[in-house]
């Protein structure tokens, strides 16, 4: 595995207080490599990998599903209607440092990528 080794900024106050602490960030390259074999063997995951949580969910497509909707006085209705999700893998946790692939333009598709890498500090930080 190839990890690089990077700091995060942790802020525990609204007054911005920041701890740094170090974290170990997977390589994008295995991660996306990891991320295909889930979608390629299509079933859901859940487990941590890495030392970070990992999600896989397949692809969700139904001719009719139920949905429940307001009725407009006070109750519901069931609506039947063709529904979709796309194949979806997420990698992280939000605000430290998280990787998503989202299938939006269909299963065998290049799927859409986010990197939320924003606290991750790639030289250290001097505080004086």
């Amino acid at each position: 595995m190839n990890v690089t080794h990077a700091k995060v900024d942790v802020y525990e106050s609204s007054a911005d207080k920041a701890v740094t602490i170090p974290i170990a960030v997977p390589s994008l390259v295995d991660v996306r490599t990891f991320a295909q074999r889930l979608h390629a063997a299509d079933q859901p995951y859940a487990d941590v990998v890495w030392g970070w949580p990992v999600y896989y969910d397949p692809e969700v497509r139904e001719d009719e599903a139920a949905f429940d909707v307001p009725d407009g006085v006070g109750g519901f209705r069931t609506e039947f209607r063709p529904f979709w999700s796309p194949a979806s893998f997420t990698i992280g946790e939000s605000g430290v440092w998280f990787f998503s692939m989202l299938w939006e333009n269909g299963r065998n598709e290049t799927p859409v990528e986010f990197l939320d890498e924003r606290n991750i500090l790639t030289e250290p930080k001097i505080v004086g």
